[in-house]
């Protein structure tokens, strides 16, 4: 028989080998994101803990994952009471220990306690939740590092990305096991530069985040003469390396090409750390892809508590998954 708690902050140990783990989530939940609560499931099969899985509850618009335009600005009315499995924040879902029918049946039955729309965020194609709408996420780029990573790359692309950086020659960059407290407030106000311009906007991000989570990154900073205009949060644990979030001065850092050169900073740095891999963030897939990064996909499942209105969902799964645009 199953036994489930319900956490505020997650058992000792929660992810430990991820470097979004324990240490992370609690870092997250603790910076005050408003409008999202936090919490974890632990589930016990005989006083065993045998699954861990973190949630978070939000006001969902049906319109979130919708482009500018009539069809985003129409359904902007239709809202819901979102309880999600997963993070926010995270690219992929995590659920640590066992993930079967069962658990996930009984999980389900506190998830109806959060809210009217069930979710699972970031997860694989085959979790086995029957009753609930499969729809595509996005895929989340990776990139395989190495010793030898430029050696293999065709020279064209080498040469590319030569060029990039040469582009960004002119700035002063420095690297930082952790963010000084000084320039706490100026990434915050160019994280949300980033924050404004993207076409797909789920949480925003308070200045304490960066403060919570300091000690857990390393930054790449880029400096016109003595002015931040943008920085890299790297984070980092084992073999992974996971680009988390980026912000710029965008009337200052074109004619500097810092986008694409903070980028390759960040592979420069993981090559030299020693890392395996590296999560370069779900967006600007056409330049990652120059960088060698493959494709890994992501699936979302919904489910909604109400009958007629779950199997509508089911008919609007398009409205769910990402548009072209998003993909680019």
């Amino acid at each position: 028989m199953l036994r489930i708690k319900d956490l505020a902050v997650p058992p000792e140990g929660f992810l430990q080998d991820e470097p979004e783990g324990g240490d992370f989530y609690q870092a997250l939940q603790a910076s005050g994101i408003d409008g999202f609560r936090f919490g974890y499931f632990a589930v016990y099969r005989a006083d065993r803990l045998v699954t861990v899985a973190p949630y978070f509850v939000m006001d969902f618009r049906l319109n979130t994952l919708l482009p500018n335009g009539w069809l985003k600005r129409s359904l902007s009315w239709i809202r819901f009471k979102l309880a999600c499995i997963g993070n926010p924040t995270a690219d992929f879902g995590r659920i640590q220990g066992e993930v079967s029918a069962e658990i996930l049946a009984a999980i389900n039955v506190e998830l109806t306690k959060k809210g009217s729309l069930l979710a699972y965020k970031g997860f694989g194609k085959d979790l086995p939740l029957p009753g609930f709408a499969p729809a595509m996420g996005l895929p989340v780029p990776v990139l395989a590092l190495g010793p030898d990573y430029y050696q293999a790359m065709k020279s064209d692309r080498r040469n590319l990305l030569k060029r990039k950086l040469k582009k960004a020659a002119a700035l002063r960059y420095e690297e930082c096991a952790g963010l000084p407290e000084h320039l706490v407030a100026r990434v915050h106000e160019l994280y949300l530069n980033t924050y404004h311009k993207a076409e797909l906007k789920f949480e925003k991000l308070t200045r304490e985040y960066f403060v919570n989570t300091s000690a857990l990154s390393h930054y790449l900073l880029f400096f016109l003469e003595d002015e931040l205009i943008g920085f890299t949060q790297l984070i980092g644990k084992g073999p992974q390396l996971v680009n988390r979030y980026v912000g710029l001065d965008y009337a200052k850092s074109n004619d500097y090409g810092l986008y694409f050169a903070m980028f390759i900073r960040a592979v420069d740095f993981g090559i030299r750390e020693g890392f395996a891999e590296i999560e370069l963030g779900a967006t600007a897939y056409e330049f990652k892809r120059i960088l060698g990064a493959r494709q890994d996909p992501t699936w979302n499942y919904y489910q909604h508590t109400n009958p007629l209105l779950n199997w509508i969902l089911g008919k609007l799964r398009s409205v769910l998954e990402p548009s072209e645009s998003e993909l680019r």
